[in-house]
């Protein structure tokens, strides 16, 4: 072959691979991310804390496990009526509740460190803009048999309640129920969210939840007057307002103390309250 030949050639396949280059798509490569180490000698701290403040306080966790990788924090659901079992069979270190358990022991040490309000949560459908104490509890006994009757959507309440241990269900029926009692005809929702799902997909439902779970599929009532909102709350003027405390057995010192500083400084603060809850009181 005549060199002038090869030469061409030699650029027409240059051409056409700078042509196919140019078509072919970039192709970069991403590395695959890789957990980081655990330390050999990390202190590993337990944590309980109440199904509506459970997303929060792990969000806490993972954010100060980020800046403090010699502790490992494990976060757990637990009802508030059973964090005294978990914190006296060493189940856990740090209880985070929404209600104070009877039964703490004497060596318990509580702190304050975040406020809710325990919102009435019914369907966007009905139209009830708002309730009084009296018939809040009126209705949990049920004894309302048509909301139509409050100017609610026609049709009888579905009320759904929680299970004894919860927080919820203690302040709910200290505070709104004192001395009468939730109809055994009402349903029993497991947890916040189930409450929350079950009132979103049932026009005439009717429950309790956090207000720091509050979206846009439910709706919540404002009592005596009073919506559930981050103002009400903190300046205390919502009527169920409630307080949320860290709980241990006698005070925290090591990796539980740090934490619990932590937790109730204000980073700590920072990460609960983009979960919706409402910065402790002084």
């Amino acid at each position: 072959m005549r060199p002038r030949t090869l030469r061409l050639l030699r650029l027409a396949g240059a051409l056409a691979g700078l042509l196919l280059a140019g078509c072919a798509p970039t192709v970069v490569l991403v590395p695959t991310p890789t957990r980081q180490p655990v330390p050999q000698d990390a202190d590993e701290l337990q944590v309980v804390a109440a199904d509506s403040l459970f997303p929060a306080v792990r969000a806490a966790a993972s954010a100060y496990q980020r800046d403090h990788a010699e502790v490992q924090i494990s976060v757990q659901p637990r009802a508030s009526g059973l964090t005294a079992g978990a914190l006296a069979q060493g189940d856990a270190v740090i209880a985070v509740v929404s209600w104070l358990p009877g039964d703490l022991p004497e060596n318990a040490w509580v702190q304050p460190v975040a406020r809710d309000g325990l919102a009435i949560v019914v369907n966007p459908q009905n139209g009830l803009p708002e309730v009084t104490m009296t018939q809040l509890q009126e209705l949990f006994q049920g004894r309302l048999e048509d909301w139509a009757t409050w100017g609610g959507l026609p049709g009888p309440p579905q009320l759904v309640s929680r299970e004894t241990a919860a927080g919820a269900y203690a302040f709910f029926q200290a505070w709104a129920m004192r001395d009468a009692r939730v109809t055994l005809n009402a349903l029993v929702a497991p947890n916040t969210q189930a409450a929350i799902d079950f009132v979103a997909g049932d026009q005439l439902a009717v429950a309790y939840a956090s207000s720091a779970w509050l979206d846009g599929r439910v709706r919540a009532l404002a009592i005596n007057g009073v919506p559930p909102s981050r103002e009400t709350i903190e300046a205390g003027l919502y009527p169920m307002t409630r307080t949320h405390f860290v709980v241990t057995l006698g005070e925290p010192d090591g990796a539980a103390r740090g934490f619990v500083q932590w937790l109730i400084s204000d980073p700590g603060q920072a990460v609960l309250e983009s979960h919706g809850l409402v910065p402790a009181p002084d």
